[in-house]
């Protein structure tokens, strides 16, 4: 079987996190959102997405809206649809059999199937972080009976969850706290001594957890990731450092960022009140419905040491932000500078950084990666006008 994901007519509202991905490519407890469905239904995933993300478009048994979560309802009602039905919730369209694409004007003549069980839809960045701690918890049952390996002696661990270790795993002399949830280590993994972690937690393949970090539930470590400090309710898509002191919470980064020693990211407003974040749909900051709320960083940006950033500073792609003093809440992609004034950061340094940084992990940066931020940097003029 094969399940097309498609980003559906409110992607823009998960800007800047998929100016370089599909919707299905962010990560959410221990896996991306197209692996949660491929596991959920065994299937194989493709994906309809912007046309500079893909090239083209995979034929497909049915078609689900990015974006949702696969609950047991949501995977019944997606299994029991005809060719020339859809599957609906209020307006929305969820899911579809029978056309090519979810653009498709066939569409607005199939059957409507009404959906009408508890729905969760990843809509916005910050759902990311809200949902992570329970989808996590959910994650045991896709990891329990491969990651069945034992944590060395010299750590410590109490809970009633588990430790779900696996296959060449470094962990000595940490502190593992699974009373609230799970604690998932994906193959490869290293955590240094010292370290303080509490579930539910993902670590992901060959990711690395400095001396002494102390890290809170809710945390999803994606592949590759390298992480100092401490942490809470963070979710790292992968391939992303911030290997120092430095406090984040209740925020999501991109791949291929860098987050300088003793950056700090403030997640509460002074007088508690509802935190507003930057929307690119409607072009103005819009309320999140949240109190807590960190930063949202888009790919290949970087900040240096000691940078300071507001609550729910939103950075979008290939960013490098200094100076001191906190810069504005809103930095569009390709900015460089900080509190003094933001100028544009040049392609051409974005694409020479990229090289270097990906070539750090043994990979280049190949005419695809090439393409899509050069097609992000004039798509994202506008904003830095």
């Amino acid at each position: 079987m094969r399940i097309c994901l498609f980003d559906g007519p409110n992607r823009t509202d998960l800007l800047p996190l998929v100016f370089t991905r599909p919707v299905a490519d962010l990560l959410l407890g221990g896996m991306t959102l197209a692996k949660r469905w491929e596991v959920a239904l065994n299937a194989t995933a493709v994906v309809e997405t912007e046309p500079y993300l893909q090239s083209d478009m995979p034929e497909f048994d049915v078609a689900v809206l990015a974006g949702c979560l696969p609950s047991p309802q949501l995977l019944i009602a997606v299994q029991a649809l005809d060719n020339g039905q859809k599957l609906v919730s209020g307006n929305e369209l969820i899911a579809f059999k029978g056309a090519p694409s979810s653009k498709s004007d066939e569409i607005n003549s199939y059957e409507e199937v009404l959906f009408s069980d508890s729905l969760t839809i990843i809509r916005y960045p910050w759902d990311l972080f809200v949902h992570n701690a329970h989808v996590i918890c959910d994650d045991v049952v896709f990891f329990e009976h491969t990651h069945t390996n034992s944590i060395d002696t010299s750590n410590h661990q109490f809970g009633m969850h588990p430790v779900l270790v696996g296959k060449n795993v470094t962990a000595k002399a940490v502190v593992f706290n699974t009373t609230d949830g799970p604690i998932i280590i994906d193959h490869g993994a290293t955590i240094m001594e010292g370290s303080l972690l509490r579930g539910p937690l993902y670590i992901g393949k060959d990711s690395l957890i400095k001396m002494g970090t102390k890290i809170y539930g809710g945390t999803s470590l994606g592949h590759s990731s390298k992480v100092g400090g401490e942490l809470n309710n963070v979710i790292f898509i992968g391939n992303s450092n911030k290997s120092h002191d430095g406090f984040l919470g209740n925020a999501v980064v991109g791949e291929w960022c860098n987050l300088g020693a003793a950056t700090d990211a403030s997640n509460l407003k002074n007088d508690y009140g509802e935190i507003r974040a930057w929307n690119y749909t409607e072009q103005k900051f819009i309320k999140t419905g949240l109190q807590f709320c960190g930063p949202i960083i888009g790919d290949h940006s970087k900040t240096a040491i000691q940078t300071a950033l507001n609550t729910a500073t939103v950075i979008g792609v290939g960013c490098n932000i200094f100076s001191t003093g906190f810069p504005r809440t809103f930095i569009p992609s390709f900015s460089r500078g900080g509190a003094q004034g933001i100028i544009e950061n040049r392609l051409d340094s974005v694409l020479e950084t990229a090289r270097v940084v990906m070539s750090r992990r043994g990979q280049d940066i190949d005419a695809r990666i090439i393409n899509v931020l050069s097609d992000v940097f004039n798509a994202t003029k506008l904003f830095r006008a």
